[in-house]
């Protein structure tokens, strides 16, 4: 969009909004971005081609019970996934701010499908309803939208949305969604079994060569992961020389790669470092993002 764009992970009086921060001396970056919605925000990224803007909700409230004796409530929160179909799509600074429409998913003849529920390979036809900015949870929860548990990292490549939802799956331990936009469909690309597998994924990134790699933010497990290698573990801020000695990580955030490939960074959201990790790593391969996009589902036991 031609600027960047920081979301509010909070639901409060005046807090659950976006911000086109630029400079944050002008009115326009204390501006919230009123329609792209209400709710806990985690992440939104850009579909280059359209200008759509795919946000992920991480709603950590507990649902009501209607049985107080039921115990499983607990285990389910639900969040929703949302596109903002800006009215200027222009990748200039500003443009969000002039309106749009803002949508969640849900699924053709499903109503209210659990997706946390799923298994790898599903794949679903999606369909967008249209919710209300100031409203959008609530309108997204009685038209039947797809329900999640906590989405938390996306990312945008290859002309394929990808998200995670950080306690989905039977185990809790998380799941990994790809989004096409050009079939309207989405996918379950990867779900975790076993903690040592995956644990609770977060932010995530696709490297040169082809791999996603998705970082970690579990109370037991704070690691990079590649999930096209059996979603083994990659490198974690315990073993990597460059990292603080005295540190105890509580989360990994941030994973990208420099634009010529050759260093690999990630942050330490406390206390408050960024890594450079210079490798080796593998050399690029063309279209990274693509040929993920049309890639086989992992599946892992």
């Amino acid at each position: 969009m031609g600027t960047w764009i920081t979301c509010e992970e909070s639901r409060t009086t005046d807090h659950g909004y976006c911000f086109d921060p630029r400079d944050r001396e002008n009115e326009l970056s204390r501006t919230p971005i009123r329609d792209m919605g209400f709710f806990s925000h985690e992440a939104c990224d850009v579909d280059p081609s359209t200008g759509i803007v795919y946000l992920t909700e991480d709603d950590s409230r507990l649902p009501i019970p209607e049985d107080p004796a039921d115990e499983t409530a607990a285990e389910s929160r639900t969040s929703f996934l949302y596109r903002y179909l800006p009215e200027d799509p222009r990748p200039r600074p500003g443009a969000l701010q002039q309106g749009g429409r803002l949508q969640a998913l849900a699924i053709a003849g499903r109503p209210s499908c659990n997706l946390d529920l799923g298994s790898t390979g599903d794949r679903y036809a999606v369909v967008w309803e249209d919710v209300r900015p100031e409203q959008a949870h609530e309108d997204a929860l009685a038209v039947g939208c797809a329900r999640f548990n906590r989405l938390e990292g996306s990312l945008f490549a290859g002309g394929a949305f990808w998200f995670d939802d950080t306690a989905g799956g039977e185990q809790r331990l998380g799941q990994i969604f790809r989004y096409l936009p050009r079939d309207n469909q989405l996918e379950l690309f990867l779900e975790g079994s076993s903690a040592a597998q995956m644990e609770s994924p977060d932010n995530m990134t696709i490297t040169p060569w082809g791999d996603l790699w998705f970082v970690e933010d579990g109370g037991g497990s704070q690691r990079v992961v590649e999930s096209r290698r059996a979603a083994r573990r990659t490198c974690s801020p315990r073993t990597a020389s460059s990292a603080p000695r005295t540190a105890t990580p509580t989360e990994l955030a941030g994973p990208t790669f420099a634009p010529d490939g050759k260093t690999f960074f990630v942050n330490l959201y406390d206390p408050g470092h960024t890594l450079a990790v210079t490798g080796p790593l593998q050399s690029r391969r063309g279209d990274a993002g693509r040929r993920l996009a049309a890639a086989s589902p992992v599946s892992v036991t």
